[in-house]
């Protein structure tokens, strides 16, 4: 029974595993190519299925006892990466301006930068760590004193918590919402649909039988691309939400369905494929905060060269072959080769030192068990246990 049960969990963490690092894949696509309609299909989901999986991996009852601990750990995993990083891209902008002008000047930058990560135009990666810290921190609070109502409440808070986050812009009547107020709420709609999934599948797959499953892929795929041509490019972090929030909604949960339901099979299908998405995985934060600057680079290099002219796959982009490629292997590389064998490093990309260990929150003092006396067992002949035996029946 051990056994079955650790292959069943070691199951569900690659699948679960592998659907990231597809998500995380797409996201540096998207990073590689212009605003336009194939960008606006993977918008659609991409970044939800995060979302919808830190809801699905979020385990509640152990959290829910231990939230200032567990919060201390994700203010540092994100928002000490999220703050450094943040100052060395100004400085890097400060030190480039006097060469390249950017269109803004160095305090400009500043500002922008902690208002927004960067002007409405020009939100830059960044904005994920902090939308993802502040979700976090809404959906600790939403489930330690609210995770007993009735389930029909739950479900009121998701389908209200997108229009909170719209209503800033409303409200403000600006086009950039400072510090992404607005994307914690969307974010948090989504770590809430995943942890309904979660109380009523666990950490399940989302297949079913080949049947169903030849029915519903095809009818979730075909609307899922009906519905992100009506709504558009959506970047949460900019305060671009599409035509309707709630089609994002929609989309997000069609795009990880069809997505944990592909990489389930291909973890079934290859032990590569989950052994390499179990590696990339491992350093999916790095890979995410360093892949823009490789983006960057071979813009700045290689942009120029008059062969892309000849040789360009994806119209209005290019060095898309090469970005995609460089980013991915370098990005990769640089965090496990480079990243993670410095303390600093990695203290500045992860917010935990290499020597590090993460806290592990304090055991309720009601699960601890009082250390019981071990008997003294005295050896027995087999003569006396069969006395002891027949005595016991004759009392009996």
């Amino acid at each position: 029974m051990t056994i079955e049960v650790y292959i069943m969990s070691e199951n569900r963490v690659t699948w679960i595993s592998l659907s990231k690092t597809i998500a995380l894949i797409l996201v540096i696509v998207v990073h590689s190519t212009p605003r336009d309609y194939f960008s606006g299909i993977l918008t659609g989901f991409v970044l939800p299925a995060f979302f919808i999986l830190y809801g699905v991996t979020h385990n509640n009852d152990k959290h829910r006892q231990e939230i200032k601990s567990y919060l201390y750990t994700r203010l540092r995993s994100l928002m000490i990466p999220y703050v450094l990083l943040t100052i060395a891209m100004v400085a890097i902008y400060t030190l480039c301006y006097p060469f390249v002008d950017f269109g803004l000047t160095p305090m400009d930058f500043v500002y922008w930068s902690f208002y927004g990560n960067g002007p409405p135009d020009r939100v830059t990666h960044l904005w994920f760590l902090r939308t993802m810290f502040l979700a976090i921190v809404l959906f600790s609070l939403v489930d330690r004193y609210l995770h007993n109502r009735h389930t029909l409440f739950r479900f009121f808070l998701i389908g209200i918590t997108p229009a909170i986050g719209v209503s800033f812009k409303t409200l403000l009547g600006v086009d950039l919402i400072p510090w992404g107020v607005d994307a914690g709420f969307i974010a948090l709609s989504f770590m809430m649909i995943g942890n309904e999934i979660r109380r009523r599948h666990q950490m399940a797959k989302w297949t079913t039988s080949p049947l169903p499953d030849g029915l519903m892929i095809p009818i979730s795929i075909v609307l899922f691309l009906v519905l992100t041509s009506i709504n558009g490019f959506v970047n949460i972090g900019a305060s671009t939400y599409g035509n309707s929030v709630y089609i994002y909604i929609i989309t997000g949960l069609l795009g990880t369905y069809f997505l944990n339901v592909f990489s389930y099979h291909a973890t079934k299908l290859s032990e590569k494929a989950s052994s390499i998405a179990l590696k990339f995985n491992k350093y999916s934060q790095e890979i995410y905060e360093v892949h823009p600057m490789i983006i960057q680079i071979n813009i700045v290099f290689l942009g120029g060269l008059s062969i892309w002219q000849y040789v360009t796959i994806y119209p209005g982009a290019p060095l898309f072959i090469v970005n995609i490629s460089t980013s991915i292997l370098l990005s990769w590389i640089i965090s496990a080769k480079i990243i993670n064998r410095s303390r600093y490093l990695k203290f500045i990309f992860c917010g935990w030192g290499i020597i590090e260990s993460k806290p592990t929150p304090p055991q309720p003092e009601e699960s601890l068990q009082p250390v019981l006396d071990i008997p003294i067992v005295v050896p027995v002949s087999i003569d006396e246990k069969i006395s002891m035996s027949e005595e016991a029946l004759t009392n009996a």
